[in-house]
């Protein structure tokens, strides 16, 4: 459940298990073993973990139920309440969970991957942990350490996954920005230009980064790998006016952000540019959230992931007098309207354009296919999953984008 890092160790986990025999059941009612990897960004995140746990138990209860995750480091009480039979395995332990029911098994490897089940797609962590004292984030609490994939191991792993058929993979880390490798000092720069540099018909995508920390060698780097970078970035905000980015603790403000939306824009035509935004903060007044609006707006951002403000235990936000609900649901669906609009606008931005297109999965006759800037792309199906190809934007409509092959 939860971020792209969860997503990655949750496969490693997977892959491990079935490397010492056994087999991944469908449904938690087939199942000897449920590992569940919980989230807790949100309150609502906690509440879908502990409904899961709740319903796999009462479903199933001659299994054993392994939790770890961000929930189960925070707050294991709420993980016993829900399911009184559960081992837990704080972040720290995760990594063990095979050998602590299976015996044996391999040693700590970073969580890496040599496949991604069910997925065209593949995602590798890279780093771990925050520092960052964000008011409203405990991400830090439940993940304080810093740590990196050793650069030769996170290079190898992207060598498997390509062999193995990936097109795309997915660069992860809880700060992907501070990469730095403890065996050689290697940056996400160093470790960057190295991938790049691989042979093979493949292209890389980053999950998120933080603005500031795209230097300009990193960017340098990014641009001289051409085509085998996604013209994609995820770029926290939070806020789009300096009073509630100054209270939530973030390390930019709007000019600093504006500031770097412009360079890659200069450095990136037409890359999709993207942004996490949280609706409703304590802090945040309606000319607060006005001056939001129309930051995004002038920005020119290619989309939002909204979140609704959700105070979280332990943090500096968590003691401030919240907004009313209705206030707060009402600026969420402004900025999910926006986001609509937004997606909208980019898709049609590509009319006539080639592109090339990863395509995803077969539905109702058409192909599902993403391009490197992360627009949703609709292909006349079906085609075999998982290949670049190139096409020509026949049309755009819903932030969408229908496209036609090219031989």
């Amino acid at each position: 459940m939860g971020c792209r890092v969860n997503q990655v160790e949750t496969e490693s986990l997977r892959e491990k298990f079935m490397e010492l025999g056994h087999a991944s059941a469908e449904l938690p009612e087939d199942a000897d073993l449920v590992v569940v990897n919980t989230c807790s960004v949100t309150e609502k995140a906690d509440r879908d973990c502990v409904a899961f746990l709740r319903k796999t138990a009462a479903a199933n209860p001659g299994c054993a139920i392994a939790v770890t995750g961000c929930l189960a480091t925070l707050d294991p009480k709420k993980i016993l309440a829900a399911a009184p039979g559960a081992t837990l395995f704080t972040n720290k332990e995760k990594e063990n969970i095979p050998s602590v029911f299976c015996g044996g098994g391999s040693p700590a490897d970073f969580f890496s991957v040599s496949k991604f089940h069910g997925r065209a797609r593949a995602f590798i962590k890279v780093q771990d942990g925050c520092n960052l004292k964000c008011a409203y984030c405990l991400v830090n609490l439940a993940r304080s350490e810093l740590k990196s994939k050793p650069l030769a191991s996170a290079e190898a792993e992207v060598k498997k996954l390509i062999a193995s058929g990936f097109a795309e993979i997915v660069l992860c880390g809880t700060r992907l920005g501070i990469y730095r490798c403890k065996e050689t000092g290697a940056s996400l720069s160093d470790l960057m230009a190295r991938l790049l540099a691989l042979e093979g018909n493949f292209r890389l995508r980053f999950s998120s980064i933080e603005s500031e920390e795209l230097t300009p060698r990193l960017l340098g780097v990014l641009k001289a790998g051409g085509s085998k970078f996604c013209s994609y970035f995820h770029l926290p905000l939070q806020a789009g006016a300096d009073p509630v980015l100054k209270a939530m603790g973030r390390l930019y403000d709007t000019a600093a952000y504006r500031a770097r939306v412009e360079e890659l824009r200069r450095i990136f035509p037409g890359a999709g540019i993207y942004a996490d935004i949280i609706a409703g903060y304590p802090t945040e007044t309606e000319a607060d959230f006005a001056a939001t609006v129309e930051f995004v707006r002038d920005c020119g951002l290619s989309g939002l992931h909204v979140f609704s403000f959700s105070a979280r235990p332990g943090t500096k936000a968590a003691e401030l007098a919240g907004l009313p609900q209705k206030t707060v649901a009402a600026r969420s669906a402004a900025l999910r309207a926006l986001d609509g609009e937004l997606r909208a606008a980019c898709a049609a931005s590509m009319l006539g354009k080639e592109v090339t297109v990863l395509t995803l999965k077969n539905k109702d006759g058409s192909a599902l296919a993403l391009a490197s800037n992360f627009v949703n792309v609709a292909l006349p199906g079906p085609l075999k999953t998982g290949q670049l190809l190139r096409c020509r934007i026949t049309a755009a409509r819903s932030g969408s984008c229908l496209a036609e092959v090219l031989q």
